[in-house]
């Protein structure tokens, strides 16, 4: 019963069923992990030599972000004043 609590534990943690007798890592995966790593280090070298750009990037995401919710929210109150106008319209008449 607890060996089955702990491989369910196991697997919620993303660990394999049987990290207690050494588990088996597939060719694949470790090309996978090697890859995530070699991208993690030289995204970490790029900052450290660029810190300038980076900032300036964030900063042009966040205006570009913030650009596209106002026109959202412009298209969304004029809707609703639309739709307040036909209505009174439509009550006014009737």
């Amino acid at each position: 019963m607890f060996a089955k609590l702990k491989n369910l534990i196991n697997k919620s943690n993303g660990q394999d069923q049987d990290a207690g007798s050494g588990s088996v890592i597939t060719e694949e995966e470790l090309q996978r992990r090697q890859a995530e790593q070699k991208r993690q280090e030289v995204e970490k070298r790029y900052q450290e030599q660029h810190p300038d750009q980076i900032k300036e990037e964030k900063e042009l995401s966040f205006e570009n972000k913030t650009n596209k919710l106002k026109k959202k929210l412009n298209i969304a109150i004029i809707t609703v004043f639309g739709l307040i106008i036909i209505v009174f319209l439509i009550l006014f008449f009737i």
